[in-house]
């Protein structure tokens, strides 16, 4: 991402750790969320670089008993402050996660993944118009009142988090609550 190329109105969050990780500032009021470069889970078949969070240090992710990755988990973060996912660009397997958790959101498959490490590119040139049209169509959408429901998850809440290695379980057992 290059800063002097932002438009004026948007807004980065860099660095880590903070505290709503990936979607920090969904807790001020946001109408729909647009991803861009998403990967699918850990274990997903032809999904390029397919992890959630770190595939070193997470084995799986379990929330109310069903895997999450990166995708449903922002979603359901969005979800608990009424946010819609409208959008997802990545490969075509991270669409299909994003599809089948979230319902008719845009997809825009920008490339075709046969493994962990190789895919069918797209130019930038091509995917950027790609990306733009989505986007277009996701907001025009939710100013229509045709986007998603945001996702929301029947508590009570549960997590349960596999590690690679047991260290990091130790780690996390630390931990309070």
């Amino acid at each position: 991402i290059l800063i002097e190329e932002l438009d004026p109105r948007a807004r980065l969050n860099s660095g880590s750790p903070s505290p709503l990780s990936m979607v920090q500032g969904i807790d001020t009021g946001v109408n729909g969320v647009i991803y861009v470069g998403y990967h699918a889970r850990i274990g997903t078949q032809n999904a390029i670089l397919e992890h959630t969070w770190s595939d070193e240090r997470v084995a799986n992710l379990l929330i109310n008993g069903q895997p999450f990755g990166e995708i449903g988990l922002n979603a359901a973060m969005c979800g608990h402050f009424g946010a819609p996912v409208l959008m997802i660009s990545g490969d075509q397997s991270a669409c299909a996660e994003a599809t089948a958790l979230l319902g008719a959101l845009e997809t825009v498959i920008v490339k075709t993944a046969s493994g962990r490490m190789a895919a069918e590119l797209l130019p930038p040139a091509v995917t950027q118009e790609m990306i733009q049209a989505g986007a277009k169509r996701a907001v025009q959408r939710l100013v229509s009142g045709q986007a998603p429901q945001p996702l929301r998850l029947p508590p009570p809440i549960t997590m349960a988090i596999d590690f690679v290695q047991s260290e990091m379980a130790d780690k996390a057992a630390l931990l309070p609550g």
